[in-house]
C-alpha cells in the first residue's frame, strides 16, 4: 500500500479548502480507507481549530522544528481519519523547516491509502512546495470571477510542474443571482468539475461543534456530495440511497497515535 497524495489548493482566500480537505479526508476514512489528514499551511493553519485540536502540545510545527517526534503529533479523528494539525504559535511558525516536509510524507505513505493536504492559498513558496509534493490536485473554486482568476494562476503553476489535477470542487454556489455558471468554470481552467457544494448553514454550523458536516449533518447535501467524490475516488460503487452515512455514535475527545501501533 502506498498512498495517494492530494494536494487541495485554492488561488484565493476564503474558498473553502480547508473545509474540502476536511470532509473529503473524513467521507475516504468512513469508507475505510486509511486517510491521514495534514495541515501544511504553516503561515495560518487551520485544521487544529477546527477539529478542537488548538491546544494539542504536540503538531506539524514542532515535527518541522525538531522538538516533537511524528508520531506525538498525530491524532486519531473522525471515522478513524489521522491528523496530523498545525499551531496556533506564532514561534512554531518561526521555527517550521519545511524542507523536510517530503521526507514527513515519505515516512508515513506505506501506512495509508489517501494522504490529504491542506496546501496555503494562493502562489507562494509553501503553496507551491505542497502543489510539487501532490500526486492530485484538487482546486477550490468558489464562482466569483475573484477566485477564478486564482484558480487560472495555479492551474498554470501546477501545469508547469507537470502536475496531474483530479478536478475542481465548486464551493459556495447559490449565493448570488450573478455568480458564474459551472460550465464556465470548467471550461475556463479545463477541469472536470467534481461536485457542486451549495452553501449551507450546515457547514458553519458544523464548524461551532468542531465536527465535519459529513458527520454532523451526514443527510445534508454537501455531504453527500464529498461522500459521492470519495467513493469515486475510492473506487466504490454505493447505490445513490446509501450516500447519506449514518453519523457514528460520540467518541471520546480525540487521542494521540503511535505509528507502531498495528492498524489492522
Amino acid at each position: 500500500m502506498t498512498a495517494t497524495i492530494f494536494t487541495i489548493v485554492s488561488g484565493k482566500g476564503g474558498a473553502g479548502t480547508s473545509m474540502a480537505a476536511i470532509n473529503l479526508g473524513a467521507a475516504l476514512a468512513g469508507f475505510a480507507k486509511k486517510t491521514l489528514l495534514i495541515d501544511v499551511d504553516i503561515g495560518m493553519p487551520t485544521i487544529g481549530l477546527m477539529l478542537g485540536l488548538e491546544t494539542s502540545k504536540a503538531s506539524i510545527h514542532e515535527v518541522l522544528a525538531g522538538s516533537a517526534e511524528l508520531k506525538e503529533a498525530i491524532y486519531d479523528g473522525p471515522n478513524n481519519m489521522h491528523i496530523l494539525p498545525g499551531s496556533i504559535s506564532l514561534q512554531g511558525f518561526v521555527n517550521a523547516n519545511m524542507d523536510i516536509i517530503g521526507d514527513i510524507l515519505e515516512s508515513v505513505k506505506e501506512k495509508y491509502d489517501y494522504i490529504i493536504l491542506d496546501s496555503p492559498t494562493g502562489i507562494s513558496k509553501n503553496s507551491l512546495l505542497a502543489i510539487s509534493l501532490a500526486d492530485e490536485i484538487i482546486q477550490v473554486v468558489n464562482p466569483d470571477i475573484l477566485s477564478l482568476a486564482g484558480a487560472m494562476k495555479i492551474k498554470v503553476v501546477s501545469d508547469n510542474m507537470g502536475k496531474q489535477f483530479r478536478g475542481v470542487l465548486l464551493n459556495r454556489t447559490e449565493v448570488t443571482q450573478n455568480e458564474l455558471s459551472a460550465e464556465r468554470v470548467e471550461t475556463t481552467l479545463g477541469l472536470k468539475i467534481l461536485a457542486t457544494m451549495n452553501e449551507e448553514k450546515n457547514v458553519k454550523n458544523s464548524l461551532a461543534f468542531k465536527a465535519p458536516v459529513v458527520i454532523k449533518y451526514p443527510a445534508s447535501q454537501v455531504s453527500g456530495n464529498f461522500n459521492r467524490l470519495a467513493a469515486e475516488i475510492a473506487g466504490i460503487k454505493v447505490p445513490e440511497e446509501e450516500m447519506v452515512i449514518k453519523a457514528p455514535e460520540k467518541k471520546k475527545k480525540a487521542r494521540k497515535f503511535s505509528l507502531a501501533k498495528n492498524r489492522n
